[in-house]
């Protein structure tokens, strides 16, 4: 199967799982019919589930359409861990520094006072004890776990076809549009945000994380690293407030995103630039 058709195929199948799943409680908060506590109760695991979405597609697929690579090969191809350290190093610092920079930003300068942690307040430990245990949930069930789809299978057909620079945007964009249903399931917590800014990040950050994934040597575990990195730094160094308020902190942690995902592009550009000479 071409490149073309393998990225259409993934993305309509990934879209069409989670959204069939998230769709009743979209239609709930559009008031076609009451959000009941049975339905209510049912929220949180639809949304876990959905968010396996791009995972599902690249396994579908693989079993369809790849079966000498088969699930047992797609899985061990993406959880190869041999990887130079540095990687791991910066899988986790990019996207920590990031998020921090916005939230001093965001204080320092007195555009808002955002709060010390996203975690309940009467969990009563320090977050700096939670960073390892929600990491690894980050990982498993926070996002990270998209990575298998995103990174792991659609990356390469859509960068062979468009270019990394060029095919990472495509991703990014479709990657936000994935999440748009959550906008409209109320008290989901997606509402709280601008979907213009959250768009915004994921096309940057998508930016981001698949120049790492090539500088890594194609090593999906940085990609997977870098998500949960990012969604485990975020109720430590919160950007943004789980109510509805303005949010500029939100809107600065985009422009960080932006800022970092165009200089890394134009080093990546100038780097491959200067390899591409040295061949001649």
């Amino acid at each position: 199967m071409n490149s073309s058709k393998k990225s259409i195929y993934y993305f309509l199948i990934t879209f069409a799982f989670s959204w069939i799943l998230w769709l009743p409680f979209v239609l709930a908060g559009f008031g076609v019919y009451e959000m009941t506590d049975t339905l209510e109760g049912l929220l949180m695991p639809a949304i876990m589930i959905g968010a396996f979405g791009p995972m599902v597609s690249a396994i579908i697929l693989t079993k369809k359409y790849d079966k000498e690579l088969g699930i047992k090969g797609f899985f061990k191809k993406n959880l190869n861990f041999h990887i130079k350290p540095i990687y791991y190093v910066l899988a986790i610092l990019v996207p920590f520094a990031i998020v921090i920079i916005a939230h001093y930003v965001t204080n320092g300068f007195g555009i808002d006072t955002l709060p010390k942690n996203l975690f309940p307040e009467d969990l009563n430990i320090s977050p700096i004890i939670l960073v390892v245990p929600y990491f690894l949930l980050m990982l498993i069930l926070g996002g990270g776990q998209e990575e298998f789809g995103w990174r792991g299978y659609a990356q390469e057909p859509m960068q062979n076809q468009f270019g990394i620079i060029k095919g990472s945007l495509i991703i990014g964009l479709l990657w936000g549009l994935w999440h748009a249903p959550l906008w409209f399931i109320p008290g989901e917590g997606h509402e709280y945000y601008s979907f213009l800014a959250f768009v915004l990040f994921t096309v940057s950050f998508s930016v981001i994380i698949g120049i790492f994934y090539n500088m890594s040597g194609k090593k999906m575990v940085v990609p997977w690293i870098i998500h949960a990195a990012s969604n485990t730094a975020i109720p430590i160094f919160p950007v943004l407030f789980l109510e509805d308020v303005p949010q500029p902190g939100y809107w600065i942690f985009v422009v960080c995103n932006i800022l970092v995902a165009i200089s890394l592009g134009i080093w990546f550009y100038k780097k491959n630039l200067k390899i591409a000479n040295l061949k001649k």
